[in-house]
């Protein structure tokens, strides 16, 4: 019997895959002797990226989100392809969403979005020193808030994609040690 954790795990099963996620469930056996089981969603690794002008403006894009049925605000994010790092990523997403590079980057760390039943780290950048292009991906609005907007509107709930969230709360903390 295989044991994760505190839990022996009796079965596993991959319940759903598709190319972007995967569902597994395993029925286990707790440190207290009870059954229970676990469904785990593997969403991949992906990353989020502040974007930062001399101005001290923020690099926002705003698009609908079919699981939440909503336009949203969040920084640039998106997936980890197969033998790429996580900066990689960052400065490839970055790119395909706004148009935008940068010279001066930054590890803010990562966040684990819903730890409870999703396996999806997201890796946290910020980047200055931009360089523009009229290159953006279709159906993504480009949206610029001063930094202390786009703090006050994570503060409002008003950007509440979780690892935007966590991005623009650790860049506060790294401006405030900076100063």
């Amino acid at each position: 019997m295989k044991q994760k954790g505190p839990y022996k795990i009796l079965s596993s099963k991959n319940v759903y895959k598709n190319p972007w996620i995967s569902i597994q469930e395993d029925e286990v056996i707790q440190k207290n002797g009870v059954k229970s089981t676990f469904g785990v969603i593997d969403y991949g690794s992906g990353v989020s990226i502040l974007a930062l002008d001399k101005e001290k403006n923020v690099c926002l894009i705003r698009e609908y989100y079919y699981a939440i049925e909503e336009y949203a605000l969040q920084l640039p994010s998106g997936g980890i392809e197969k033998n790429e790092t996580p900066l990689d990523a960052a400065k490839r997403e970055l790119l395909e969403e706004t148009g935008i590079t940068g010279d001066n980057w930054i590890d803010l760390g990562f966040v684990h979005p819903l730890s409870m039943i999703l396996k999806s780290p997201a890796y946290l950048f910020l980047v200055t020193g931009l360089s523009y292009s009229n290159n953006s991906e279709e159906g993504i609005e480009i949206i610029k808030k001063s930094f202390k907007e786009a703090y006050d509107m994570v503060v409002k709930s008003e950007i509440n994609h979780a690892p935007s969230c966590v991005a623009i709360l650790k860049a506060k903390k790294y401006f405030d040690k900076i100063k």
